[in-house]
């Protein structure tokens, strides 16, 4: 959440001149931009990727890269403003809806459901629905990053609790218990005291992913309902409220000591650790010193008070400059660039290609099958043009203040950020 938070969209007030028209000249184009918040060894990748393109079509058209490493979404807003918006660029999840009720992005539905070489079916249904606004398809996800469990198998070994099952169902009562049976005091190598934990919250997991658990949500799929306060979020937040207050993490002045959340997995002071299936642990321990590495196991998310396991997941699109909306090879060209995508990162977002992940990176095989089932569980929060206001409230006025004090008055604060959201939308155009 606090990642999601930190990419505040700026938009200037100068933004909404672009809508003021399309440029004829878009619909000529054969020569393409493509913005990306890529940088290092990641925009070397990039290129080659968009090299590899441009010399597979031959001349029936060129894209051209404009690197923005720091500062994408107020460099980004700034040639919206100046109409020289890139023709393609990424979006993460909770902006698509904000960048298509404003018209800066076209709006793909018919040639997505036209399309021979990439159908909406191909795509997992929770991935798909985060490029959606008002029923709308605005992107193409290029990559799926769902919630997974990630636990330390030595530790569980050493405290003999048996392996969560990868494939199965756990609850999170029963996460909570094992997670309580794996905090406990040790000795390091000098004889210094310290405490290992059975887990690590800190703000991430965002805060979506307790509200599910209760069963509930934060805006109801229509994207004008308020939901935070229904008894299933409340009692979702009471889910971690309960996981603050078993003393199963490390406290939220804590975590910072070791350099952040992942560290304390890493370091083998919190036994387990819910992040995305792209995180790179597998490589780090392989390249720790043999006396500091252990053997990593994989659960999908626990189970909700709904019977269902919510994976939330972290995805972005390649959207298209409204200004292309009229061009017959644009939807062309973003569709091949995607498609290439697909090979490039972990894990592709359509259906059918999980061996990819292995073959994008080996030491991924053992967690296919968990990653599979996360992959089916994944989705994204129901976002609308109002979501930076009300995620900004729920950090600083809500998960924030949970974090620091576990007996912080939750449901009534809850109750408050959802009147000022339904007053926000309320005032929607």
């Amino acid at each position: 959440m606090k990642k999601i938070t930190g990419v505040v969209l700026i938009f200037m007030v100068c933004t909404a001149l672009l809508l003021t028209g399309c440029s004829n000249a878009g619909s000529r184009k054969t020569t393409f931009t493509f913005a990306t918040w890529a940088a290092g060894v990641e925009l070397q990748e990039f290129n080659e990727i968009i090299d590899r393109v441009n010399q597979k079509a031959d001349g029936k058209y060129k894209i051209e890269v404009l690197s923005v490493p720091s500062d994408y979404y107020v460099k980004l807003s700034t040639y919206i403003a100046a109409k020289k918006t890139p023709d393609f660029f990424w979006l993460t999840q909770e902006l698509i809806s904000k960048y298509a009720k404003m018209g800066a992005i076209t709006d793909i539905t018919d040639k997505l459901e036209s399309s021979s070489n990439l159908t909406k079916e191909q795509y997992y249904p929770g991935v798909l629905k985060s490029a959606m606004y008002e029923g709308r398809c605005y992107g193409l996800p290029w990559i799926a990053n769902p919630l997974i469990v990630f636990y330390n198998q030595d530790l569980f070994d050493e405290a003999g609790i048996p392996y969560p099952s990868p494939d199965g169902e756990w609850t999170w009562d029963e996460f909570i218990d094992i997670a309580k049976r794996l905090t406990t005091t040790k000795a390091d190598a000098f004889g210094n005291e310290y405490k290992q934990y059975g887990y690590v919250v800190d703000g991430w997991p965002n805060i979506e992913t307790f509200i599910w658990a209760g069963g509930g949500d934060i805006i109801a799929e229509n994207g004008v309902d308020i939901l935070l306060d229904s008894q299933e979020s409340i009692n979702g937040l009471a889910i971690l409220s309960k996981i603050l207050k078993a003393d199963i993490s490390p406290s939220y002045s804590e975590v910072s000591s070791l350099g952040s959340n992942n560290v304390w997995f890493e370091k083998q002071r919190a036994a387990m650790f819910m992040g995305g299936i792209q995180d790179n642990f597998e490589t780090k321990v392989s390249e720790m010193p043999e006396s500091e590495q252990f053997r990593i196991g994989y659960a999908p998310m626990p189970v909700g008070l709904d019977n269902k396991s919510h994976s939330f997941n972290w995805t972005a699109s390649t959207v298209m400059s409204r200004q292309l909306a009229e061009n017959p090879l644009a939807y062309e060209v973003m569709e091949t660039i995607t498609l290439e995508f697909f090979r490039w990162k972990i894990a592709p977002p359509i259906m059918g290609e999980i061996d990819q992940v292995a073959e994008i990176n080996p030491l991924k095989e053992p967690a296919l099958n968990t990653i599979q089932i996360c992959l089916n569980n994944a989705r994204s929060a129901n976002y609308i043009p109002e979501w930076n206001e009300i995620n900004n409230s729920l950090w600083l006025k809500l998960y924030s203040k949970i974090l620091n004090d576990p007996d912080f008055d939750y449901e009534n604060e809850a109750k408050a950020i959802a009147r000022e959201a339904r007053e926000l939308i309320a005032q929607r155009k």
